[in-house]
């Protein structure tokens, strides 16, 4: 009973610290959160809720938890981070709530704290980015141009410059052919003669020519010893994609052409025809998976 009174009495102690003009009945959290864009991870809301019980160690488990799951995106991260540098400055830890913060800044560095965060939140986060700006915090910066459409049978090489590589930091990139399950991975390494340059090669074997071209998603990531996502091009669930050429000699025919009708990158849905005098009209739209919406409208006259 004294524990968790204490808890309340507490969150509400700090809460009136970092945000003395704000009300209890605020939200401490602005919706919607950056990490929606992809599938939510349950330990955001778990923390987020822990958060306002004034459960903070458990909740700074549970972020410890989240940051360590394979395949988190860049916008989970950053919240992740977020509320891991929160969670921190309620404990009284602003050395861990800085380190939250530079890692957050790694991973999106042209990130804003929301305008409802408290004060002395946003007076840490200004010195972190003024330490950066001054180059005396390095974000890792990670420049990579897409892999162009291979032939086929023949190993693929993607070249990319990192800078300010942590000791310990690992830079692969990600591939699987497209309606795959998993992805497999090839480590960047160094270029001798250039430390900031790197190349990873996907090996032919991975890439074999077929009757019909097909498609192969990747992404490049590079992450700190605990696996942690420090910079990245892509991820998981948005990767990029090249195409994979067909075999020589046979009809060349693209990977749309073999997905199933409801996942065709073009599907023609005809909304109206409208018959006026001796013209009719017909709007109709085509939607993309990557190109967005294009309204086309086409006339016929006799």
């Amino acid at each position: 009973m004294y524990v968790r009174r204490y808890r309340v009495v507490a969150s509400i102690v700090v809460a009136s610290l970092l945000s003395p003009g704000a009300s209890l009945a605020r939200p401490i959290f602005p919706r919607p959160l950056l990490f929606q864009v992809a599938p939510a991870r349950p330990e955001i809301a778990r923390a987020q809720q822990q958060i306002e019980n004034g459960e903070f160690e458990e909740a700074v488990k549970t972020l410890e938890a989240g940051l360590d799951a394979p395949d988190v995106t860049d916008d989970q991260l950053v919240e992740l981070y977020r509320l891991l540098g929160l969670t921190s400055l309620y404990l009284g830890d602003e050395a861990r709530a800085r380190e939250a913060y530079e890692m957050l800044l790694q991973a999106r560095p042209d990130y804003e704290l929301p305008r409802t965060a408290p004060p002395k939140i946003r007076t840490l986060y200004a010195r972190i980015k003024e330490d950066i700006k001054n180059r005396r915090v390095r974000p890792v910066t990670l420049q990579v141009d897409p892999i162009p459409d291979p032939e086929g049978s023949e190993p693929v090489m993607a070249q990319a410059l990192i800078q300010d590589m942590a000791l310990g930091a690992r830079a692969r990139l990600f591939y699987r052919r497209a309606g795959a399950q998993a992805y497999s991975s090839v480590d960047f390494t160094r270029d001798r003669t250039n430390k900031e340059r790197f190349t990873a090669t996907i090996p032919a074997y991975e890439l074999p020519r077929t009757a019909s071209a097909y498609e192969v998603e990747y992404y490049f990531e590079v992450a700190d010893a605990a696996q942690r996502r420090l910079a990245g091009r892509g991820d998981a669930f948005n990767p990029l994609v090249f195409q994979v050429a067909p075999e020589p000699g046979t009809v060349a025919t693209s990977a749309a052409s073999e997905r199933p009708w409801y996942k065709s990158p073009w599907l023609w849905v005809v909304v109206g025809a409208v018959a006026i005098g001796g013209t009719a009209g017909a709007v109709v739209y085509a939607t993309s998976e990557e190109r967005g919406r294009v309204p086309i409208t086409i006339r016929v006259n006799p």
